[in-house]
């Protein structure tokens, strides 16, 4: 294109520093789900009065792609949803071919020959992003290479905002900087959360001898309810999964629950800064839970109960979990979650967003544990939700730990003496982590720090997480 400068590989900055040697993160799926996907389509062409061409499915994949791809920029919904709305088979095909484009823009653009201008696409608005040409291409070219298998590239620092990259090396230094480009470019697995009424080890063998799943099933190190696939499988269709015997749930979100039961349990995982979990690191059983079928705890924002439903669990459907939130379509999906799972501990309430201080007087001073999973920059989960440093403005980041810090002010006020407050976090961003803590500790001498850190990312989703006694 006439007038701009487009990058090669000798231009930058970072260089062969922030590669990753394992190939591409989404290999795997390249590798297998969408072969058998591709191959159907080519069974079709047996069928001449019902096959379309070659062409004619490309164009289809095409088509599709962009009307997806644009209501990603147009509209707050998010890939899965988004993904949601179409016909099974494109589904299907689309669900292998976007993600990639979201984590590795820059790095599949060069690995297929395709000229990106510089800066791009971190540079353009919305609008523009929405019709970025070399995202059609590199899908195109993708879905007319899925029958050779995976396709391998080195994550580089332009698959990702600049001032994104800037921000994490003003935090962690250079070389973390470069370890998070790899990590969060790495197809996340598959976790699940075994209900504490199963044994793990039979959930375990019946996913890999009786639904056989394709995939690497495997005990989590760090969860003792957790279990880790390789990659992507139909587990929402097993007997165990419609029986409520396990939840999907990432590891360090399972982490996150059972810290804030019994925080000290997790002093060895926690670390100091973002990055893998350590490989020494293994938790094989939980404490008992009989100290909390007494209590009352809450989730302050609970969303659609993750957390919620992993704390009811691991108390046995013991003592009462008030889950709060300002989204009622939200809390609706817990209780529907919390019926299949069996689990009558957990009570709703629906908050208006700004008035939660006045909503909850009556409930000041009387939880032994609050749990504060506040709203962030989500950067923790950016692997599994990539499309979210396509659409950030660190603008609207710089309002997070204002958000964060009321929070943990209002809800703090619920914590009755001797009880305990929790601060959770989906990210690894200084200023809504250590930065939150640190002002919250001289603000706040009535409450005790305990101890706090990162999990993550890698192998799990990044959090972060800290607590406090009420004195």
């Amino acid at each position: 294109m006439p007038g701009k400068n487009y990058r090669k590989t000798s231009d930058r900055k970072f260089g062969r520093k922030f590669g990753s040697k394992s190939g591409s993160p989404y290999g795997q799926k390249f590798g297998r789900k969408a072969r058998e996907d591709f191959a159907e389509d080519r069974d079709d062409e047996d069928v001449p009065s019902a096959a379309p061409a070659p062409s004619q499915r490309l164009s289809s994949v095409e088509s599709s792609f962009a009307k997806l791809w644009e209501s990603l920029f147009s509209s707050p919904i998010h890939l899965d949803s988004a993904l949601s709305k179409l016909p099974v088979r494109m589904k299907s095909i689309l669900a292998q071919l976007v993600p990639p484009v979201l984590l590795r823009p820059a790095s599949l653009a060069e690995k297929m020959g395709i000229g990106v201008p510089r800066d791009e696409p971190w540079s353009l608005s919305s609008e523009k992003k929405a019709k970025w040409r070399p995202a059609q291409l590199i899908v195109a070219r993708s879905y007319t290479q899925m029958s050779a298998g995976k396709i391998e590239t080195d994550p580089v620092a332009e698959d990702y905002p600049s001032w994104m990259i800037q921000e994490w090396e003003k935090d962690w230094g250079k070389e973390s900087a470069a370890d998070l480009v790899r990590l969060l470019a790495v197809e996340p697995p598959l976790s699940l959360r075994v209900s504490s009424k199963k044994n793990r080890q039979e959930i375990l063998s019946a996913l890999t001898n009786e639904d056989r799943l394709p995939v690497r099933v495997e005990t989590s190190r760090f969860s003792p309810v957790g279990i880790r696939l390789s990659g992507y499988a139909p587990v929402l269709h097993t007997e165990s999964f419609k029986r409520g015997e396990f939840e999907i749930q990432d590891e360090g979100s399972q982490v996150l629950a059972a810290f804030a039961l019994w925080p000290e349990i997790f002093k060895d995982l926690l670390q100091k800064q973002p990055g893998s979990v350590s490989s020494s690191f293994s938790l094989k059983e939980l404490p008992s839970a009989k100290e909390f079928y007494s209590k009352t705890l809450v989730d302050a924002c609970a969303g659609a109960g993750g957390k919620s439903l992993a704390m009811g669990d691991l108390i046995k459907g013991k003592g009462r979990i008030f889950s709060y939130d300002v989204s009622a379509t939200k809390l609706q999906a817990l209780k529907r979650r919390a019926t299949r799972a069996g689990l009558n501990n957990i009570k709703t309430l629906v908050l208006s967003e700004g008035q939660e201080s006045s909503a909850l007087e009556s409930f000041k001073a009387k939880a032994d544990l609050v749990l504060v999973d506040a709203p962030c920059s989500g950067w923790g989960v950016l692997r599994r939700n990539p499309d979210i440093k396509w659409r950030q403005d660190p603008k609207v980041l710089e309002r997070m730990p204002v958000l964060q810090s009321r929070l943990l002010d209002t809800y703090s006020t619920l914590v009755a003496p001797g009880g305990r407050l929790v601060y959770g976090l989906c990210t690894f961003r200084r200023a809504e982590t250590i930065a939150v803590v640190e002002n919250f500790n001289q603000t706040h001498p009535d409450f005790e720090p305990i101890l706090g850190g990162f999990v993550g990312p890698g192998p799990c989703d990044g959090f972060f997480m800290y607590s406090w006694k009420k004195k």
